[in-house]
């Protein structure tokens, strides 16, 4: 079965229940908030389809991104030539890349923090810290686990110009020590009368709120600003047992 990555039209329809103006606007906030230091460029670690690209060069930012995968960067640069965009890519893993410059702002989205063990995870942070400069905001959505992965399911549909996206997204737990849960994600698309099936399958390590603290606080030079539920200043996470629904967790760079 073909990968979903590879056919980076339909996961841009996949994805595209976000409002991604909005979401623009709670990282504007956040910078508003919280950064010391004046914001012109940002980078997106696991760009895929680069859907903020568009957003935040309305806005006058200096946008790059960073992917493991050729086919989404080729996609996200098309859609930057077609808007006459002048934008960085780099084709590398987040877990060890390197910058010639520091940027002022990095942001993560979607839950994409895929680490495969506690090495790979710290040297992330790592390659962060050196990332971005002092006094920066990283800016991360669904990365933190406040709630079990274990056989969590969900499914949606989306559709546009006349193609239908439907998704269904699956975890299992397969090693409780690692904390490795497998991961897979189904695409099941209908196209102009054409039907194809596509897939992602593999291993994420779940991220607790604590270890994260400890690795980033501790083991590198940030500080942790807060965490919030739904992309909701109103809602930050604290006692109680309220269900979690994309949560953002914002760090600064020492």
């Amino acid at each position: 079965m073909e990968s979903i990555y590879g056919f980076p039209q339909y996961y841009e329809i996949a994805f595209s229940y976000r409002d991604i103006a909005s979401e623009v606007d709670v990282m504007e906030e956040a910078i508003r908030r919280y950064s010391k230091i004046p914001v012109h460029n940002v980078l997106e670690l696991a760009c895929g389809n680069s859907p903020h690209m568009l957003e935040f060069s309305s806005r006058g930012y200096q946008y790059s991104g960073l992917d493991l995968s050729p086919t989404m960067v080729e996609f996200a640069k098309e859609k930057a030539k077609n808007e006459n965009l002048d934008v960085q890519f780099y084709l590398a893993n987040f877990v060890d890349f390197r910058l010639k410059e520091p940027v002022d702002f990095i942001y993560i989205m979607l839950g994409s923090l895929y680490v495969n063990n506690t090495e790979e995870l710290l040297s992330h942070f790592s390659a962060v810290e050196q990332a971005l400069k002092p006094g920066g905001l990283y800016f991360l959505d669904w990365c933190i686990d406040f709630s079990p992965l274990d056989n969590t399911q969900d499914s949606w549909v989306m559709r546009k110009d006349g193609i239908t996206v439907t998704t269904l997204y699956t975890t299992r737990l397969f090693h409780a020590a690692e904390q490795l849960y497998e991961e897979n994600i189904l695409f099941t698309v209908k196209d102009h009368g054409i039907q194809k099936t596509l897939a992602h399958r593999g291993s994420r390590r779940a991220i607790f709120p604590q270890e994260f603290v400890l690795a980033t606080t501790k083991l590198h030079h940030f500080e942790l600003l807060g965490w919030w539920n739904d992309w909701n200043w109103k809602r930050p996470l604290g006692e109680g047992r309220t269900e979690i629904i994309r949560p953002i967790t914002i760090l600064r760079r020492l």
